[in-house]
């Protein structure tokens, strides 16, 4: 996908990873392949995806790599440890590529949302009177949405974000838990 993408539009200076493969299985029935699955489709896809572009970032001396982790990555999640385990991977390997690839002009970040409201042919993400129960333990007394994300996204991958690297910044709409 990469090589096609640079063969027609040219090198790839800002990448955006967004993976999910959210299972609610309790930890003691997670099998093997099921934890290698999300891990894999998770952790794997980022670290796959972030090493394809890396090269030509490092040739052109410049790049922006931002890579969407969840606060469950790092607060963790009863039920889902294996999509907590693969957030918080993503997150550690932000944090190296960081320290890696700076010297070359690459900055790399990673946005850790809760959850996000979005709408698909009409239908919330998350049902009315459960959103209007986690919105009001939030301080913004709202869900994040899409919106939301990508601006935050937009800025970090773009030119005037010119020092943020190496950071997991928090998309939580002032919510600590």
């Amino acid at each position: 996908m990469i090589t096609r993408i640079a063969a027609d539009l040219g090198p790839v200076g800002v990448l955006v990873t967004a993976t999910s493969a959210y299972r609610s299985e309790r930890f003691a029935e997670i099998g093997d392949d099921p934890w290698a699955a999300v891990v894999d489709d998770m952790l794997g896809a980022t670290f796959r995806t972030c090493r394809a572009v890396v090269p030509a970032m490092q040739a052109a001396g410049w790049g922006r790599i931002v890579n969407i982790a969840s606060r469950s990555g790092l607060v963790g999640v009863a039920r889902a440890s294996h999509y907590a385990a693969a957030k918080a991977g993503i997150v550690g390997l932000t944090a190296s590529l960081a320290k890696e690839l700076g010297p070359s002009g690459i900055l790399v970040n990673a946005v850790a949302p809760t959850q996000i409201l979005t709408v698909k042919d009409g239908t919330p993400s998350i049902p009315a009177e459960r959103a209007a129960e986690l919105a009001r333990s939030i301080p913004l007394r709202r869900l994040a949405t899409p919106d939301d994300l990508a601006a935050l996204v937009v800025w970090l991958g773009s030119g005037a974000n010119t020092y943020v690297s190496g950071e997991t910044i928090s998309l939580t709409g002032g919510d600590q838990r």
